[in-house]
């Protein structure tokens, strides 16, 4: 169950470097044949500098580098009774291949409601800021996890 307690902790940062390789696989898993994700000249005649990150780009370093198995590890979730509720990204600039990213993750709460069969469930929300190589902030990641009880 879910340990309120641990609201508003911080964990240690992620630095994760993006390629242009990843933003490419990325974009063929999820099925997006829009160009400007893998063609540098198509992203150009866009107004891009580069190929960019597609929108769920984000999910790649959360996911590789293991940021929310840490944080519901270590606030008591028992991950045996997750479900995905959603995920939400807030960019505040561009991210091209070669940004370095770091993100810090954060627990930011734990609701509980009851389910429309009555069953108690914890709504826990995490969230990563994202900042480039340059200091600037650069995207935020929110990933909202529902723990059934």
């Amino acid at each position: 169950m879910a340990d309120k307690t641990k609201v508003g902790k911080e964990y240690p940062p992620v630095v994760w470097e993006v390629e242009r390789g990843k933003i490419r696989e990325l974009v063929r898993a999820i099925g997006d044949p829009n160009p400007v994700y893998t063609d540098r000249d198509a992203a150009v005649a866009e107004g891009y500098k580069d190929v960019p990150a597609s929108p769920t780009f984000l999910t790649i370093p959360a996911m590789w580098c293991n940021v929310l198995a840490t944080v519901l590890l270590d606030a008591s979730v028992n991950v045996a009774m997750v479900l995905h509720g959603e995920e939400e990204y807030e960019y505040l600039t561009e991210i091209y291949p070669g940004d370095i990213l770091t993100g810090v993750p954060k627990l930011v709460s734990v609701e509980e409601k009851e389910s429309k069969s009555g069953r108690m469930m914890h709504m826990v929300t995490i969230e990563i800021d994202y900042t480039n190589q340059h200091g600037e902030k650069a995207a935020r990641a929110r990933t909202l996890i529902v723990e059934r009880m």
